[in-house]
């Protein structure tokens, strides 16, 4: 059996629309205007430091680890105020990895704490922090090597970790970072197009590309048997 990786934010859990749309609003601040689509095309994938470094050359502004502090604090207020949701058919698709016992893991560029704010929410009261317990063990973040997708180290950490060749390693993401980071680990990789474009991600390398995590969990199993 392959082990199957999976992004966090945008595969697993709606939180890209918020995250995207508060950039914009600080970039905007800042006084560079960017729109929400602007954002996502922008920002969608990136590491947090790479995305604070891009402004300071936009803006001009020294930003240092407060605009990374204050952008931390007002996206934990929007995800209270807002709710994170899971990505439709994300509950499903879990559920089926575990009858069929497949090995998954899921592996991003944010920080466990960022983690336990999204999966937290979603899969209680079966697990006490909800779908942060449920991959106990099995989650990783790119801060744990520093090294952010696209590089392919996150992948190939989680795959060494989980006890897999890349070879025998499936990813499912939805940014074109990470597409080209699973491409570059050796991993196929099924991308979920949302918020970027299936054009994108072809591009980027996808094996394929999906529009829904039904279509995604159909593709596994033609895969898998």
């Amino acid at each position: 059996m392959p082990l199957v990786i999976l992004d966090c934010d945008g595969v697993l859990v709606d939180s890209e629309r918020i995250t995207t749309g508060l950039l914009a609003t600080m970039s905007t601040e800042l006084g560079w205007a960017v729109t929400p689509e602007q954002s996502v095309e922008q920002f969608k994938g990136r590491d947090l430091h790479e995305i604070r470094d891009f402004l300071e050359e936009r803006t001009g502004a020294t930003l240092g680890d407060a605009f990374i502090t204050r952008y931390r604090e007002r996206m934990a207020e929007q995800f209270e105020s807002r709710g994170v949701p899971a990505i439709a058919g994300a509950a499903e698709l879990l559920d089926w990895l575990d009858d069929a016992a497949i090995t998954h893991a899921v592996a991003s560029n944010a920080p466990h704490s960022k983690m336990a704010l999204t999966l937290g929410r979603i899969g209680r009261p079966r697990w006490a922090n909800g779908w942060f317990d449920r991959f106990e063990g099995r989650r990783f973040s790119a801060y744990e090597i520093e090294r952010w997708k696209p590089d392919p180290a996150l992948f190939l950490h989680a795959a060494q970790r989980m006890g897999h060749e890349p070879a025998n390693s499936i990813v499912v993401e939805d940014s074109t970072s990470g597409v080209r980071a699973a491409v570059a680990a050796d991993m196929r990789v099924i991308a979920l197009a949302d918020l970027t474009s299936p054009e994108a991600l072809a591009e980027a390398g996808a094996t394929e590309v999906c529009r829904s995590l039904p279509e995604v969990a159909n593709l596994l199993g033609r895969w898998i048997d």
